[in-house]
């Protein structure tokens, strides 16, 4: 197998990819609430925002926003969450004829990520997918990246709930003060584009917020979970485990490298989005190298340059990111430091057992 060549092995789950067939609802577990009686206010909170019944986000993931995915996470009793892009681009899927599938797939709740990002002619298409969202029932938000003002001001009219990405105490600060009603914090262990501090070095510098506070980045099961909340957080948006399940649609290759990487494979590179991305390091990342040459190195800091070069360089990440998902060639595979923990590949029902059964 091609990442058992590439990878340091632990052992690989070997079960065979599918997908869910038809738009018959997904079953839901008979038993939906937490034992513990010891959730903090915090969490309950984030509970009753959400409308779930376990404290997890299945983050919005480019590639991992099938609405297979996304429903089978919300019918388990978490939170799945569509990424507008993902959905459309990658997947193929109508914005609103794919939040159809999804509530054909589940009654439960699911969210749906806005990335903001200063382009007239994304706004206006980011504006039409958040009147669809709204229109559809989606009475969660996930916001990343700029000043989430202007999507307070629509969602919290309708009786939207937002959570907002960030990754530095300052930023928190800001985007509290405009009005979200929690934060994803991102730390330096997630997958994707990933956070700068620890979650511990970030949950002690939050104290101050009274928001409840999502810890993102190394949460892969139940003893994750539970160390996260202990921390402080209100709960946790996992990547990496729900890409390493049945019902996501990327590469056998892609699963069995999550399952058969460590930690010690986990690298930033700044080679695909400008900025720090943590990939598994495969032969093909290593012989691209990690970071930018000098020149675009130069771009990307350059006040005049640097968002033009970004936007072309993330452009250019999310065509690969694009055949990664669906070409076995192409071993570009972004993940976080939680693969220590992911032995195998399992349907999303017995992962979010296993957060629910790290809680009691």
């Amino acid at each position: 197998m091609r990442a058992a060549r590439i990878l340091a092995g632990r052992g690989v789950g070997g079960v065979p990819r599918h997908a869910l067939q038809g738009t018959s609802r997904l079953a839901t577990p008979s038993r939906r609430g937490l034992a513990s009686p010891s959730l903090s206010a915090a969490t309950q909170r984030f509970l009753d925002d959400a409308g779930c019944t376990v404290p997890i986000i299945k983050g919005p993931m480019y590639p991992g926003s099938n609405p297979e995915l996304v429903a089978a996470v919300s019918a388990a009793g978490g939170l799945g969450v569509v990424q507008p892009i993902s959905l459309t681009h990658l997947y193929g899927h109508d914005f609103r004829e794919g939040l159809r599938l999804i509530k054909r797939l589940t009654d439960k709740p699911f969210g749906v990520n806005f990335t903001i990002l200063e382009n007239k002619k994304y706004k206006k298409q980011m504006d039409e997918w958040m009147h669809v969202a709204a229109e559809e029932g989606v009475k969660f938000f996930l916001t990343s990246l700029g000043k989430p003002d202007r999507i307070v001001a629509f969602a919290k009219p309708r009786g939207i709930k937002i959570y907002h990405d960030v990754h530095t105490p300052r930023v928190a600060e800001k985007v509290a003060a405009s009005g979200v009603d929690g934060l994803i914090c991102l730390n330096d262990a997630m997958g994707g584009q990933t956070g700068n501090r620890s979650a511990e070095t970030f949950a002690e510098e939050l104290r101050g917020i009274d928001l409840p506070l999502i810890q993102a980045g190394a949460v892969a099961d139940g003893a994750d979970l539970r160390r996260a909340l202990a921390l402080g957080y209100a709960g946790a948006s996992v990547g990496t485990r729900f890409l390493a399940t049945h019902e996501a649609q990327v590469t056998q290759s892609y699963k069995d490298a999550i399952v058969t990487a460590s930690g010690d494979h986990i690298v930033w590179t700044n080679k695909l989005a400008g900025t720090n991305s943590s990939v598994i390091k495969t032969d093909q990342v290593a012989t691209g190298g990690l970071r930018v040459n000098a020149v675009v190195a130069w771009l990307l800091r350059n006040r005049y340059t640097k968002t033009l070069t970004r936007t072309l360089m993330l452009k250019q990440a999310m065509e690969t990111y694009k055949r990664a998902a669906f070409d076995d060639q192409v071993e570009i595979w972004q993940a976080g430091k939680g693969v220590d923990r992911i032995e195998s590949i399992e349907s999303c029902a017995d992962v979010v057992e296993g957060f629910r059964k790290g809680l009691m």
